[in-house]
């Protein structure tokens, strides 16, 4: 017996639960239980009727689960022409090695599976039918996954462009020659005149100063009136010419556009009194909203696409400047400043601004994010497999950018996948498994009080519920080997699971069933040894009841032999009289199997 080969080829009994039935152009594929093996490998591979996915090379063994004989996987499919019936299956997926059609107990036809159709299950679709549903292909491909970011501002002042005048003395203003906000003010124009009595008796100081030819005199004097807030021009007018300035000209230092007048002609000022500001919108700044999710993709330097509703002509880039340090708790967003030129004076302050930020990507293997589908099992793709094949595949996806999701892992860079019309494939092969679902046992006649043991089961039943003693068995080796489980070899038992539980409703089943599903779950996101212990002993409980009083001789006819730890009480199933015990060092007892007989009168 080789428990490896059975364990590791569990997830091909996923590829069964999608069987179905010929109609309308489309024809449901299968999956033989030695599929993606070598021909020769498969025609030397032996397996169970009851449980498919155990596969042996023993021609003479029988299976370790119900202790059936071993019959041939698929015949010798190396002499099996394109076209050619392998196998047949019931509507369950379970395969059956006679050549010749039959029919289930509820009167459901098996179905063929072809040579051309073992490699991996689907759906086959007529090159009419391709033309009617739109199906659209696209390669897998690595692709740069910077995306771009989409956001909205304001155009606001540049403060750095922006210059204040203040009083620095007392006095009166003369001679104002800016007359109201918004005029244009050049470099060195003549601002306003102001009358001082402070500055006229500085000045004559300044004179004194010369006269008597007092050189460090005339630079303290000199200093002081700069400190009145004379400006340089002024004061040498002042030295040249000798005489006292009444009106003490101020000029610009800085052109631009005057934002705020404080003062108009003969208001008196005091020093700190505001006069004017002096605004240039030379530049500008763009005031931009980042969502807090996407603040640690930018940076300061990165560039940025602008446009703007009330001045088309504008300039259409610029950079980032600064990032704000906080987050305004209202909109949860953050400021981020751009700096843009605005020399020609498109841009006015107030205007909107549509903003995208460019964010350099690695690059990834992707796929049109229009191809994944998202379902209870996760992530799927349909994959293309040529002359109107197709198949669903799990996938594991990354991040999401310019239209575009990347794959992690289930692709391969040239896999041909369904970009469009997948729906109707995937529809397709679902409608059809529901059908047979339909149209199976779909209920037992059976209640809450029914025991275990007189549930109408039948062969393939128990082998569908087979598939949760096979994970117990399979976690179990994965803790005595010290090994990883594939989350993959789960999905089959979650599967059959559902099914299980709508055909055995409100019996005492169900909950068991429930329960099971439950720890395989979290089995499959078992992250360490501990985690995936906790999870055996956690089915293995729920099933204990099945095993012991449901089909107790079906599964001591097996070889399996339940175990309890004595220190914990926590249960496991395995083959063999030697315990194994996954769970500590400590020692263990096993349980009996139940005497169905005991009690009974000859």
């Amino acid at each position: 017996m080789n428990r490896r080969l059975l364990l590791l080829t569990v997830a091909a009994s996923a590829a069964l639960l999608a069987a179905c039935s010929d109609a309308s152009g489309v024809r449901s594929q299968g999956s033989s239980a030695g599929a993606g093996t070598s021909t020769d490998a498969q025609a030397a591979s032996y397996t169970c009727p009851m449980h498919p996915h155990y596969i042996s090379t023993d021609a003479g063994g029988s299976c370790p689960i119900c202790g059936m004989d071993l019959v041939p996987v698929s015949g010798n499919t190396a002499s099996a022409g394109r076209g050619d019936i392998l196998y047949y299956k019931n509507p369950m997926g379970q395969p059956d090695t006679s050549p010749i059609p039959k029919k289930d107990f509820m009167g459901m036809d098996y179905i063929p599976v072809y040579a051309d159709e073992a490699a991996e299950p689907g759906v086959i679709v007529s090159p009419e039918m391709i033309q009617t549903m739109g199906i659209r292909t696209v390669r897998a491909e690595t692709a740069a996954f910077g995306r771009s970011l989409r956001a909205f501002g304001t155009v606001e002042t540049n403060d750095r462009l922006e210059n204040v005048s203040v009083a620095r003395l007392e006095g009166w203003i003369d001679t104002l020659t800016v007359r109201a906000e918004g005029d244009a003010v050049r470099p060195g124009a003549l601002l306003y005149r102001v009358y001082s009595p402070d500055l006229i008796a500085a000045q004559k100081d300044f004179l004194n100063a010369f006269a008597i030819g007092n050189d460090k005199r005339i630079a303290a004097v000199r200093q002081r009136l700069r400190s009145l807030g004379m400006q340089d021009a002024a004061i040498n007018r002042v030295a040249e010419t000798r005489a006292v300035i009444e009106r003490v000209p101020v000029y610009a230092e800085a052109g631009g556009t005057v934002a705020a007048l404080e003062v108009r002609e003969g208001d008196y000022i005091k020093p700190g009194t505001p006069i004017l500001r002096l605004q240039s919108y030379a530049g500008v700044w763009i005031m931009a909203a980042i969502p807090e999710t996407d603040l640690s993709l930018i940076e300061t330097g990165f560039p940025v696409r602008l446009s703007f509703p009330s001045a088309p002509e504008a300039p259409g880039t610029g950079v980032i400047d600064y990032i704000y340090p906080t987050i305004d708790p209202k909109t949860r967003t953050a400021q981020v400043r751009i700096e843009i030129d605005n020399a020609a004076g498109y841009l006015r302050p107030g205007a909107y601004a549509d903003i995208a930020i460019d964010i350099p990507g690695e690059t990834r293997l992707s796929v049109p994010s229009e191809a994944v589908l998202q379902d209870s099992r996760g992530a799927q793709v349909i994959i293309a497999l040529g002359e109107g094949r197709f198949t669903g595949r799990a996938v594991t996806t990354g991040i999401r950018a310019n239209s575009r999701t990347e794959i992690l892992s289930g692709l391969s860079a040239g896999d041909e996948v369904v970009a469009s019309g997948q729906f109707l494939l995937d529809s397709e092969a679902n409608l059809r498994e529901g059908l047979a679902k339909l149209q199976g046992p779909a209920a037992v006649t059976a209640g809450p009080d029914t025991p275990l043991s007189e549930l109408p089961v039948d062969a393939a039943t128990l082998a569908n519920i087979d598939h949760f003693t096979d994970m117990a068995l399979y976690f179990h080796e994965a803790l005595t080997d010290n090994y990883r489980i594939d989350a993959r070899f789960v999905d089959p038992a979650l599967l059959l699971g559902e099914t299980l539980r709508a055909r055995f409703a409100q019996t005492r089943l169900e909950p068991i069933l429930e329960e099971a599903e439950a720890a395989l779950r979290a089995a499959k996101t078992a992250d360490d040894g501990s985690a995936l212990a906790d999870n055996l002993a956690r089915l293995t409980t729920a099933i204990e009841p099945w095993l012991l009083d449901g089909a107790p001789v079906h599964y001591r006819e097996a070889g399996l032999i339940l175990f309890r730890d004595t220190g914990t009480g926590r249960l496991w199933l395995q083959e063999g009289a030697d315990p194994h015990n996954p769970y500590t060092d400590g020692p263990s007892e096993p349980v009996a199997w139940p005497d169905p007989m005991k009690g009974v009168r000859p």
